[in-house]
């Protein structure tokens, strides 16, 4: 009988069981071959869209018929406030978080950490899938700790490995990927037998905001593009309903939209020296001293254009508090100025203005789905509240600290 060496078995083992535990989707994303836990088979299922700059306002002023729909049969806010600033990417993660930028890590769609000496930025690729970046504990790594299933079709912080657990199906942005394959994807992913089937999903819509910057929130293109999500709302509504699940759609946005039509260039009105520039809204100043900091904020303090703080003074109820990514000076504007880097032609629109202060920047939040109430209106809430309600609904415990309260959006349910 011919010996064989058992590290050779072990090895063989292994690799067979590494093949059996990963699949590829039509995409080339593996994910893991993963099986709901007992518990998690009896949950409702949460699938959470976000419209990507669609601004609280837009549901009457451009006639979407599906989302009015949705608020008829379901329960909604008047607006929803962004957390500071009012940019996509802290506040996607925010809203899967339940933990404002300042202390989920994510302060700016482009930043500095001295921690790190690195710069985040959104279309880093590299960046944005480490994990090192990201704190909190998203809903979807919640979901797999305890052996619920989950998804995502886009999100801020879904392509990273945080807390070691990513969706166990998820899609790396693709831009050019179609609204409508989106959706199909959502609704096949439902299709799958329940042992497989993701109980959380996230679904992600870009247009609205593409559009917004470009034509500004106020133009013909502006009812093109909300007529066209509005048309998907109602085949996800559709395939939803045609799946008899116990599901609950949530649809709400990261922020709002204003007009720009005016810019000032930073330099000509300081001398930066070396100091690093993140020409976002808010302007980011990462200074080299206590000294440089004190000369240009001494400059910018005098130009009445817009607002100066020094990062340790900044206005307490942003509770933007963060010492190692914020800038050491933000300049803080307010539309229709934004600040730039060199001359450009400024039109559209634009956000990352204070939501407090700024309306525009408010958006959605609607949810309809098994014991949601209907045509039922919650008071204005910041978005941090989402986390714990979409918890609850799942069934999916933490005891990590967040800023999102339970009690906010409860009196949503039955």
């Amino acid at each position: 009988m011919t010996k064989i060496n058992c590290g050779v078995i072990i090895c063989l083992v292994f690799l067979s069981a590494c093949m059996s535990n990963s699949q590829v989707d039509s995409k080339g994303i593996k994910a893991k071959e993963s099986l709901n836990a007992e518990f998690a088979l009896n949950r409702p299922y949460v699938i959470l869209v976000s419209i990507d700059g669609f601004r609280h306002d837009y549901i009457k002023k451009y006639s979407a018929k599906n989302l009015e729909q949705m608020k008829a049969e379901g329960a909604s806010t008047v607006k929803m406030f962004p957390s500071f600033p009012s940019k996509t990417f802290p506040n996607h993660y925010s809203i899967v978080t339940g933990m404002l930028p300042a202390n989920h890590g994510l302060v700016s769609n482009e930043f500095y950490s001295r921690s790190k000496r690195k710069k985040y930025a959104i279309r880093n690729k590299k960046e944005v899938q480490d994990s090192s970046w990201y704190g909190g504990v998203p809903l979807w790594s919640l979901a797999e700790q305890q052996g619920m299933l989950s998804a995502s079709y886009f999100w801020v912080g879904s392509e990273a490995n945080i807390l070691g657990a990513r969706p166990t199906y998820y899609k790396t942005y693709n831009g050019a990927v179609s609204n409508a394959d989106r959706v199909k994807g959502v609704l096949d992913w439902l299709d799958l037998p329940k042992e497989k089937r993701p109980h959380f999903i996230t679904l992600y819509f870009s247009i609205i905001d593409d559009y917004g910057h470009r034509y500004g929130p106020e133009s013909d293109k502006m009812f093109e593009a909300v007529g066209q999500i509005d048309s998907l709302m109602g085949v996800l509504r559709k395939g939803i309903e045609e799946t008899k699940l116990p599901v609950f759609l949530a649809v709400t946005s990261d922020h709002g939209m204003s007009e720009i039509s005016r810019g000032v260039i930073l330099s000509e009105l300081v001398d930066l020296g070396n100091s690093e520039v993140y020409y976002s809204t808010p302007t980011m100043i990462y200074t080299e001293s206590k000294e440089e900091t004190q000369r240009i904020f001494e400059v910018l303090d005098t130009v009445t254009l817009f607002k100066t703080y020094k990062r340790e003074d900044l206005p307490q109820h942003w509770k933007y508090n963060n010492s190692d990514r914020v800038g050491d000076i933000l300049i803080v504007n307010e539309a229709p100025l934004i600040i730039l880097a060199k001359p450009s032609k400024v039109s559209g629109g634009t956000h990352g203005f204070d939501p407090f202060a700024n309306d525009e920047m408010s958006t959605i939040f609607l949810i309809e789905g098994p014991d949601i109430k209907k045509g039922f209106e919650v008071a204005p809430f910041q978005n941090i509240h989402i986390y714990p309600f979409l918890a609850s609904i799942l069934g999916l415990e933490y005891s990590h600290q967040i800023d999102g309260e339970p009690s906010v959006l409860k009196p949503m349910i039955q």
